[in-house]
């Protein structure tokens, strides 16, 4: 008779044991070892003697040319195409920042407001405006007294614009806060 073949299962018992070695050496302090800004500058100029030495013979112009001309049709098409990626970039982010500055923007949000709206779907220009719409905040106070944007200055004497007379400074406001006095 056959014996009914039972499945075998293998159990593995893993057992850890955690070794721990002291070592008197180990345990010293170790020196850390400092440099003067002399012996630094003396490391990096013998460095970069070698560099020199080694690299002496070699024509950085021909090589440079040597390595562009290696190059395929391909990669030179690739890097022609992320330059112009990049100027179409620059493009448009300086005519967004151009907008934003016409549009009356705080120059201290300027930049907030630029990339704020450059992430919203839609025309620039739209969006721009709907945004400035909703939070004026970002926009410049304006002085509508002044319209020239002529710097006022003082030199603490207080001036009557209507009645400009050839009397001393100090006689003016006497007689601005005393008309009863005569001089």
């Amino acid at each position: 008779m056959e014996k009914e073949k039972d499945p075998v299962t293998q159990t593995e018992e893993k057992t850890e044991v955690a070794v721990t070695q002291t070592d008197d050496k180990t345990e010293d302090k170790t020196e850390v070892k400092t440099f003067t800004q002399e012996e630094v500058n003396a490391m990096i100029k013998k460095e970069t003697d070698k560099a020199t030495k080694k690299y002496k013979d070699v024509d950085l112009k021909a090589y440079n040319e040597w390595q562009e001309s290696q190059k395929t049709e391909a990669q030179k098409q690739d890097e022609l195409n992320q330059k112009y990626a990049n100027t179409t970039n620059e493009n448009k982010q300086l005519k967004q920042e151009n907008l934003v500055l016409k549009a009356n923007v705080d120059k201290e949000y300027v930049d907030y407001v630029q990339f704020t709206v450059s992430k919203m779907e839609g025309e620039f220009e739209d969006n721009l405006q709907e945004f400035l719409e909703k939070n004026p905040k970002y926009l410049q106070a304006t002085d509508n007294t002044n319209d020239t944007k002529e710097e006022k200055v003082t030199d603490g004497i207080a001036v009557n614009k209507n009645t400009v007379s050839s009397e001393s400074g100090v006689r003016s406001i006497l007689k601005e806060k005393h008309p009863d006095l005569k001089f």
